[in-house]
């Protein structure tokens, strides 16, 4: 995408000053401070950069979209409240310190009537602009954070909040549809009392004003916003899943309708003892699944896919240069863990290039160049532990772009290279989060990975001395005696075989030159 397609990147940088080592501390680091109709929510990123994480993640609930839907403005108290908090907010990014600060603006500031009055409020505050985008950017920008986690994604992307539903078509990645729908729960709220059954007509009526919905029926729906990451908690609570990370997690149409349809019908009592949520987050609930309820029957899904990428990543999307929007997201969270954790030079590329014998017939292959990259990265663990911490590394690294299937397949590549059993207890997430034959794959590339490292320690170079090949159904692994003791080779080797269902042959004697993988 063209940086000139995030029109919230042209919000003015607030101008303050800063000594020289703040300035260095600084260095690409961009704060946001998103002003919803629900929640006023800070995020600080740690840099401009593929995969960026968030150092600074802070809200208050003020619920300016409350006002707004009643009486068209925002109350006094309410209008205080949120200038103190916008100000608050701000300071805390100032004092990170952060290099950029940007003040977005969404649904119930556009609509309120002293809107503007807000916005100098604000600005007389904190010195900062308030950009205030209008439905059809906003809509844009939860689609470029989608766009941004799912490389050419195709579908609708739904961006809930508190005050409208935006709603995104997207192309190969690229938006070709979009609308902003006034449905949000906090309206749906005020304008319905406490009977969400009573607002199916209202949603109904907003979405048929967007007849292009019914062009992309069966399609993926990704689902974003606050309202819909809860529905997603409470579904991997209620069926015990075994990663209660919401951005990857799917569902099926039928299944997502019908647990949203249930959600809908909560009564008082039954909100007052959700544990999992916010108090206010819970009251939300049931406009929220009432409005995925009712899209639901229109787009008629192939799966729901929830995405924690929405608006803020995609300001932050449009901010970087087009070369490392380009970047594979997955590839690029690898690079940045390994960078953090290497002792030796990469050897990704050498250990992808050996291993292309192995890997050659797996339908897994997109994962196995983060693997790669990711291979060493659990070196200054204790030995005895190395194993599982990688497993929980890679389950649970606050990656922003890997969904489930992802980091389950790391996770036990992982585990296997350190020596972990695939079949034990520590591993079963990952069985669980794949399926057989992503499960075999993942175990059969541990501990193919872990064969290359007793032979080349970490020095990708290395490889190129132990050629492995495929002569048929079986591998050759020639190994040079004169070139060291490998009391584990065979052992590995063996092990090898068993994952694959192949032959692995360990052949001593003078290795034939050539490039490793040949």
């Amino acid at each position: 995408m063209d940086k000139r397609d995030f029109p919230g990147a042209r919000c003015r940088r607030a101008e303050h000053e800063m000594s020289a080592g703040a300035v260095a501390a600084a260095a690409g680091r961009l704060g946001i401070v998103d002003i919803g109709s629900n929640s006023i929510r800070l995020v600080v990123y740690d840099r401009l950069a593929r995969t960026p994480l968030a150092i600074v993640n802070r809200k208050a609930s003020i619920g300016l979209g409350t006002d707004v839907e009643r009486h068209g403005r925002f109350g006094a108290a309410l209008f205080q409240r949120a200038v103190e908090a916008v100000s608050a907010l701000a300071a805390m990014a100032r004092a990170v310190p952060v290099a950029e600060l940007a003040l977005l603006a969404t649904a119930a500031v556009r609509s309120a009537a002293n809107g503007a009055d807000f916005c100098h409020a604000v600005e007389a505050r904190t010195g900062a602009a308030v950009t205030v985008l209008t439905g059809s950017e906003e809509a844009h920008l939860a689609a470029a954070g989608v766009a941004s986690a799912f490389p050419g994604a195709g579908g609708v992307v739904g961006d809930l909040g508190g005050g409208s539903l935006e709603l995104v078509a997207l192309d190969g990645g690229r938006p070709v549809e979009r609308a902003s729908l006034d449905i949000g729960p906090l309206r749906l709220a005020a304008r319905c009392g406490s009977r969400p059954a009573a607002a199916s007509g209202t949603i109904d009526a907003a979405l048929a004003t967007s007849p292009w919905l019914k062009q992309w029926r069966r399609r993926p729906f990704y689902a974003v916003g606050g309202a819909w990451r809860a529905i997603a908690r409470l579904h991997m609570v209620q069926h015990d899943h075994p990663l209660r990370i919401v951005h990857g997690y799917r569902l099926p149409r039928r299944e997502a309708s019908d647990f949203a349809a249930m959600l809908e019908r909560l009564g008082p009592e039954s909100i007052a003892r959700i544990r999992a949520l916010s108090p206010r987050r819970a009251e939300m609930l049931p406009w929220g699944a009432l409005v995925l309820e009712r899209l639901a029957r229109v787009l008629k899904p192939a799966e729901v896919i929830f995405s924690a990428q929405g608006l803020r990543e995609g300001y932050h999307f449009g901010r970087l240069s087009s070369s490392i929007r380009a970047q594979p997201p997955l590839l690029a969270a690898c690079r940045a863990l390994a960078d953090e954790r290497r002792r030796l030079p990469d050897a990704s590329a050498a250990l992808e290039a050996w291993l292309a014998p192995v890997t050659s017939r797996f339908a897994c292959r997109d994962l196995v160049a983060a693997a790669c990259i990711v291979a060493d990265t659990g070196w200054n663990e204790h030995p005895e532990h190395r194993a599982l911490q990688s497993l929980h590394r890679a389950l649970f690294m606050p990656w922003p772009v890997a969904d489930h299937r992802q980091r389950a397949f790391l996770a036990l590549a992982l585990f296997v290279r350190y020596g972990g059993q695939a079949s034990g207890d520590e591993a079963a997430p990952c069985r669980r989060l794949l399926d057989e034959r992503g499960a075999s794959e993942a175990k059969a590339l541990g501990k193919a990975l872990r064969l290359a490292f007793e032979l080349c320690a970490g020095q990708g170079r290395a490889l190129a001395a132990f050629p492995l090949s495929s002569q048929g159904e079986a591998l050759r692994l020639a190994v040079d005696p004169a070139s060291g003791a490998f009391d584990k080779l065979e052992r590995y080797a063996a092990s090898l075989a068993r994952a694959l269902g192949r032959p692995v042959d360990v052949v001593r004697g003078q290795a034939r030159p050539g490039r490793a993988g040949e």
